[in-house]
This record gives structure tokens, sequence and C-alpha cells, in this order.
């Protein structure tokens, strides 16, 4: 190419406005499903999950399981790892641990952080992230006072980090309790709510630009009052909100229980996604359509990953 091409091209470059680039950032919420270790906790409701208890449960099907967590964290975003993974139904450290070093997911260096709560079975949370993308610099444990000793509500993760632009970022990872409880599980899905909204709040009153996430199961559709507490104001956002069919089917009917609520100023939103993926799903012989392929159905062993649909959903950060 002539010099006389070349100066032309060099002139406008050094012109045009400085343009940055965009950084992605992407999160996912999933329900996995009694992930259970195959020990005996004391004081805790498991035994059907210890090798040779009713569940007929078994480290080889626990790591089915697991491997099939990875693959879908992997399949997730065909461009890049996902940065931050709210799993819900997580025993204990021994199965963060074998998802995190005796997967595949060893070779992207992800760390977890997770809550050891007062529930029955010893269910609880963990936000799984990569460490290259989201640094924890704080980490709390919101305590969901029992309304009744017989039904503890499961502690909410908050986990403050920065990401690549330096800003803060507040996520928090809930598991609300479930509708079959009946008026103890809304009251104490209420309780949990309103704690959750009055700190929320404390953080959008003292960060200067603002990110949170909220994710996990919620254990209530957009329209439940869980829901309306924490966005009537206007203040967050549930992107779960306009996605079909759901992130759970019963009896035929797909609900969406599971969710992502946003209030960001430089993370901003692109697009989410309920995951289909061929592998999280099976034909449903009953009712029509597909549905998701489960680990058990009441006592029977069904092979699948969880009862539960992930939701993926993508953010490009802000530069400054």
């Amino acid at each position: 190419m002539s010099i006389r091409c070349v100066l032309p091209i060099l002139l406008l470059l050094l012109s045009a406005p400085h343009i940055k680039a965009q950084i992605p950032f992407t999160v996912m919420t999933y329900n996995i499903e009694n992930a259970f270790d195959t020990y005996h906790d004391e004081g805790k409701d498991d035994l059907d999950f210890c090798e040779g208890g009713s569940k007929k449960w078994s480290k080889s099907r626990l790591f089915k399981k697991l491997h099939g967590v990875c693959k879908t964290i992997v399949a997730a975003d065909e461009e890049r790892p996902i940065d931050l993974i709210a799993l819900c139904e997580v025993e204990n450290d021994t199965v963060m641990e074998y998802l995190t070093h005796r997967t595949p997911l060893n070779r992207l260096g992800y760390q977890y952080i997770m809550t050891h709560s007062d529930d029955a079975r010893g269910i609880d949370i963990a936000l799984l992230y990569s460490f290259f993308t989201f640094h924890p610099i704080e980490t709390q444990h919101i305590h969901i006072a029992a309304h009744t000793p017989r039904h503890p509500i499961r502690d909410i993760l908050h986990v403050a980090g920065t990401i690549a632009n330096g800003d803060t970022l507040d996520v928090y990872v809930l598991h609300l309790p479930s509708k079959l409880g009946g008026a103890v599980a809304r009251k104490g899905g209420l309780t949990a709510a309103r704690m959750l909204k009055e700190n929320v709040d404390s953080i959008h009153a003292i960060r200067l630009h603002p990110n949170i996430i909220i994710m996990g199961d919620f254990n209530a559709e957009t329209k439940s009052s869980q829901i309306k507490m924490l966005t009537s104001d206007g203040i967050l956002k549930d992107h779960a909100a306009p996605l079909h069919p759901g992130t759970y089917k019963y009896k035929g009917d797909w609900s969406t229980i599971d969710h992502i609520l946003t209030h960001t100023t430089t993370l901003l939103p692109q697009y989410a996604n309920i995951l289909t993926l061929p592998f999280l799903i099976e034909p449903d012989e009953t009712y029509g359509g597909y549905k998701p392929h489960r680990t058990y159905l009441g006592p029977i062993y069904k092979g699948g990953i969880s009862d539960h649909l992930p939701i993926m959903m993508r953010f490009e950060i802000q530069q400054k």
C-alpha cells in the first residue's frame, strides 16, 4: 500500500473519538436438586441420601450430577466462562469441593463461598465465582429469625466484590421456603424478603455507583408478594418476568420461581435466557412438550441433573 493511501487512514484513526471495548459479564442461577454427599450430618434429616438410604444415593450418582452441573456451566456461554453462578440445594463444602476440584471446572479456576444454615435437611446455597473477573472483599450471611423453631429459614448469602472497572458488585444468593409449606412457608418467605429489602436499601444508600444482583430460587412467581415487596419501588428489576415458559414444571404447568433481580449503574443488562440445553430436558410423556430432566421423581431415580432449569443473564461492564 502506498504512503498516499496509508496517511488518510492514519489521520482518520487519530481524529476518531476514543472507543472503549465493552467487557462482558455473565451470571447464572441454578437449583441443582438435592446435591447431597453420601455421609450423614449429625442432627440433619439427610438419611435418605446417605449410602444405604431409601434413595440408593451413591458416589457415582453424585458425580454424575456434578459432571452434569459442570457441563451446564461450560455450555451456557459459548464465548467465555460464566463469571458468577448461584447454586441452590447444595449440602455442604464436600459437594462444592467435589464440583470445583474433581470435575473439569478445576481447569477454569472457580472458587466458591457458601452458607451453613439451620435447614432441617442441611441444604444450603453457594456462590461459584471466577477469581479472574470477580474479587470478593466482604461476605455476609443474613440470618432470618425463625418464626417457628420447626421451620428454620436458610440464610441469605451476600458477597461484595470488585469487577473489571473497579466498581463494587453486591451479589445476593437465596433459596426461600417452598410453597409446599403452606402459610408457614409464605410467612417465612415474606420475612426473608423484608430483611433482604432492608439490606439492599442500605447498600443502595452507601454505594456511589450501586450494582446489585439478587438471584436464586424464590419459590415464588413474579406476581407473588415476595417479588412485589422487592420490586415495588422500582429500584430492583426482575429479569425473569418476561421469560417463557418457565424454570419449573408441575403437573404440566410451567412457572418461573427462580429469578434474577438487578439494580445496576455501570453493569448494563443485555439479555436473560432460561437454558433449555438438550441434556437438561426430556419429553413430557404425560402432559406434552418437554420438562426438566430431574434426578429423582419421588423414590425413582431418573438420572438427570435437576428439576429446575437455570437462568443465565449477560451484562456489559461500562468502563470509566
